[in-house]
């Protein structure tokens, strides 16, 4: 039995989507707290509280594997709440932890983010430096050091996914910069960016990130992966990209407003990321590159 909690958020309703499909067994849960997904291609998603003990010990039960997907994923929302985001990102995982062991689950596994990492750093590996700038960069850690450590102990199996951004069309929708874009040339309204847009982004598609969890549910997998794809654009280079995608396959392409931030930017030193470990689990599967997901955008519409 594989657990998936936030199974009714943007990469957990894809993630249970694509599992069912594999014939797994899957019990999915989500507080609801953003999306009401009651249910995808049959499989329903229970109402339980990652906070609650009762709730937890509830939801491990019979479990071998759970994907842990359930937490506040909003970096400014983590800033603004930030006794919430310990609560739901922190805590809960650490009765997670604690109800695992008790229940015999096997594995769980983690999605982290590039936040964990200093932002001087250029190329990235699973190596680089940690040294998060902002609140929801430390929790991302802090939940990391949790997790290893049981690891260590022999506990539990661990596989930590240091994901970039993710874009593709889901279940539901997410406001991801690449989709936000796709949306104001669809509507031909103008792309607007906020600062120089010189700020670098390394993505990766919402299918090739459920493959890869999907790849770690395999009995060999622990460790630690950064989950990205093999293209790195600036805020500015992706909306010129957006462009001219549009202008082939709708043959359009709308102005680019550049406005002012209302806090300072921060100057990314980001510009590539090391696949070599992450290919270890792809295999031979081909990445969707970005030009291809956006086309997906403007081909179906919604």
């Amino acid at each position: 039995m594989i657990l998936v909690t936030g199974a009714a958020g943007y990469i957990g309703s894809q993630l249970v989507r694509f599992l069912s499909n594999q014939h797994l067994a899957i019990r999915a849960i989500d507080n609801f707290s953003v999306h009401r997904l009651s249910q995808v291609d049959g499989v329903p998603i229970h109402s339980m509280d990652l906070t609650q003990p009762h709730d937890v010990k509830q939801m491990v039960s019979g479990v071998d594997t759970i994907i842990h997907l359930g937490a506040i994923s909003d970096v400014a929302q983590c800033e603004k709440n930030n006794k919430e985001a310990v609560q739901i990102n922190l805590l809960s995982l650490q009765y997670l932890i604690q109800e695992s062991i008790q229940a015999g689950v096997r594995k769980i596994i983690f999605p982290s983010s590039f936040a964990v990492y200093d932002p001087e750093a250029e190329v990235i590996t699973e190596q680089t430096k940690l040294n998060p700038s902002n609140f929801y960069g430390h929790l991302k850690k802090w939940g990391e050091e949790l997790l290893l450590a049981e690891q260590a102990k022999g506990t539990l199996d661990i596989v930590i996914f240091r994901q970039s951004n993710v874009y593709g069309r889901g279940q539901v929708s997410k406001q991801t910069v690449i989709e936000s874009f796709c949306h104001a040339l669809l509507h031909n309204r103008e792309i607007t960016i906020y600062g120089s847009g010189q700020q670098t982004r390394n993505f990766i598609h919402l299918d090739d990130v459920t493959w890869a969890y999907y790849q770690a549910l395999s009995t060999p997998v622990r460790g630690i992966y950064n989950l990205g794809g093999e293209e790195t654009y600036s805020i500015l280079d992706l909306a010129c990209l957006v462009n001219r995608t549009g202008k082939r396959c709708l043959g359009r392409s709308v102005p680019i407003l550049r406005k002012e931030r209302t806090i300072p930017e921060k100057k990314t030193h980001f510009t590539a990321l090391d696949t070599q470990k992450i290919k270890t689990l792809f295999q031979n599967r081909q990445l969707k590159s970005v030009q291809a997901g956006i086309e997906a955008y403007f081909s179906s519409p919604v």
